[in-house]
């Protein structure tokens, strides 16, 4: 009798620690708009006088933001202050930046390089100058960088950080570099102009399991949040997304 109540002892323990883990490993839903830009980008509307930083992080709560990530070109400058914003609310500032590529014949690839949550506007000012990024380009979404996207991927990937294609389905010219960033640099992630384009992806790769959103692109406060992702992840903030996005080995 004694080694049966033990036994069932045991499976108890053993049940209540499944549980446990299956607790701590469930999914929960998240609400993120990672393309959205500050007054570090040129053409950004701001409100005068008003300090954007507190206003985005209250705008995001309105919305029902979780998560937003800032992505000015080729400038780290508001990430700090985003940051120290958003310190004492639940949103969860990613530090990001885009940059505009050539692949191919194509010289208007816009990636979205996002961090770790400690990567800071410095962290950002080093990874551009690693990619020889002149101080005139801060800001400018034209700017076209130098370095190919292998060296792009190499500097980010020695950051720990991950990049996100965006907007490739706006013109046909875009949209023919596609296939050579699903298929020789094996992104997963993208995203999208239209979300119809969703159904090119479909076509091409049906057994291809890709994450496909549709971002704002917020260039002023009232763009924040206008398109947004829900998704679910096992864990909060860039951890998460970088199981959720990254590349997978070509």
């Amino acid at each position: 009798m004694a080694t049966e109540e033990k036994k069932k002892q045991t499976d108890g323990a053993v049940s209540l620690s499944q549980q446990i883990e299956k607790t701590k490993t469930r999914s929960k839903s998240y609400v993120m708009d990672l393309r959205v830009q500050s007054p570090a980008s040129m053409g950004y509307l701001g409100v005068e006088g008003l300090d954007s930083a507190p206003a985005i992080v209250r705008l995001a709560k309105v919305k029902g933001l979780d998560v937003i990530a800032i992505t000015d070109f080729y400038s780290g400058e508001f990430i700090d202050r985003m940051v120290a914003a958003a310190k004492s609310s639940p949103l969860t500032v990613i530090p990001g930046v885009s940059v505009r590529c050539k692949v191919k014949t194509c010289s208007d690839v816009v990636i979205s390089c996002l961090f770790p949550e400690s990567i800071t506007s410095d962290g950002i000012d080093g990874f551009l100058r690693e990619l020889n990024i002149p101080e005139e380009a801060r800001g400018n979404p034209d700017y076209v960088i130098t370095a190919t996207i292998d060296q792009l991927l190499h500097s980010l990937s020695a950051r720990n950080g991950i990049a996100i294609p965006s907007r490739l389905d706006k013109t046909p010219h875009r949209m023919s570099v596609i296939p050579e960033l699903v298929e020789n640099y094996g992104f997963r992630a993208f995203d999208l102009a239209y979300a119809d384009s969703s159904a090119f992806f479909k076509k091409r790769w049906p057994k291809i399991k890709f994450q496909l959103f549709t971002f704002s692109d917020a260039n002023a406060l009232a763009q924040i949040g206008s398109r947004n992702a829900k998704v679910k992840m096992p864990t909060p903030g860039f951890e998460g997304l970088k199981d959720l996005i990254s590349r997978q080995e070509a």
